[in-house]
């Protein structure tokens, strides 16, 4: 997410951007939530926004904050696509200072390029702009109602699969090179880690049933994968995100793909989901032809901006 904000002049005293420390996590978790209030995070529910958030304190390299006199005044999570400054500090530079340190972020994480969501408003483009970054590509929201859930039959998946859920403690290391495998070349990157998959895994909430795995019958090895989430919307109502899903590369062309997706809608409408979303890239043509043929359709848009990674950081 990406908050705008214009270098002014004025009696201001001076921001610094620092790397995460303890208690910034519980700082940030307050003012996404109160971001979330506003309506500044179109599109996500609160869940996520609180997934977020937890992930932080594990992973002190992966924010940066801007601190005024002792108090938050923003942050970059170059993984999450976010930036945001709080209101009481829009206006004053440290857009233009966190969108650095984003640079610096990206670099030291091996990535070529800071990506962010920057919303479709000429305010929060212009500054986009100004700071050296360009539109590349939209991640969507798609969205399938009850009935058309109802609509979608039950997967078939080819004979040369088997399935199972995932097994915590154990399958940690080949589905983490799976997914890395798959999502290696897509538009949006992912670039999951064992230790962070553990940690992930080791919760109480996580339920391993959530997750489908596909082995190759003859080999054993992971071919495919759908994690499902259920959630409460806004309102009440039952609903549920695929959150993952792939397939490898020899073996796509065979139908798993649809198998898998259709797996996830099963499940989530099996948890009692009224509803279900999934989020794709608007490059993604192939995804974007299944997905529609499902009964899925377009939502919200995130488009993401880009700039070169760099070691600019203040």
């Amino acid at each position: 997410m990406f908050t705008e904000t214009t270098a002014r002049g004025g009696a201001h005293a001076a921001a610094a951007v620092r790397a995460l420390e303890p208690g910034d996590a519980t700082a940030i978790l307050g003012e996404m939530l109160a971001a979330f209030e506003r309506g500044e995070c179109d599109g996500m529910e609160r869940y996520q926004v609180e997934h977020a958030a937890e992930r932080l304190a594990p992973n002190p390299g992966s924010c940066a904050v801007a601190v005024v006199d002792g108090r938050l005044a923003g942050w970059v999570i170059p993984a999450d696509d976010d930036l945001k400054v709080v209101p009481a500090f829009r206006r004053r530079g440290i857009g233009r200072l966190l969108v650095g340190a984003g640079r610096g972020l990206a670099a030291a994480a091996g990535r070529d390029r800071l990506r962010l969501w920057v919303p479709r408003r000429p305010d929060a483009e212009a500054f986009a702009t100004a700071c050296g970054m360009r539109y590349t590509s939209s991640l969507w929201q798609m969205r399938m109602g009850r009935e058309a859930m109802d609509a979608v039959g039950d997967p078939a998946f080819p004979r040369s699969v088997t399935l199972r859920a995932l097994r915590v403690g154990r399958d940690e290391e080949a589905f983490v090179a799976l997914v890395n495998r798959v999502f290696a070349d897509h538009p949006s990157p992912i670039e999951l880690s064992v230790a962070e998959t553990r940690r992930v895994n080791a919760s109480p909430a996580f339920d391993p049933t959530a997750v489908l795995i596909a082995e190759d019958a003859s080999s054993g090895v992971m071919v495919a994968f759908c994690r499902v989430h259920p959630f409460t919307a806004a309102g009440g109502t039952p609903s549920g995100e695929i959150r993952l899903l792939g397939v490898d590369r020899g073996w796509r062309g065979q139908g798993l793909g649809r198998a898998v997706t259709s797996w996830g809608i099963a499940e989530l409408r099996r948890r009692g989901a009224r509803s279900a979303v999934l989020a794709v890239e608007g490059e993604n043509a192939s995804a974007l032809r299944l997905y529609s043929d499902l009964g899925f359709r377009f939502g919200f848009e995130w488009p993401h901006w880009t700039v070169a990674a760099g070691a600019d950081a203040p």
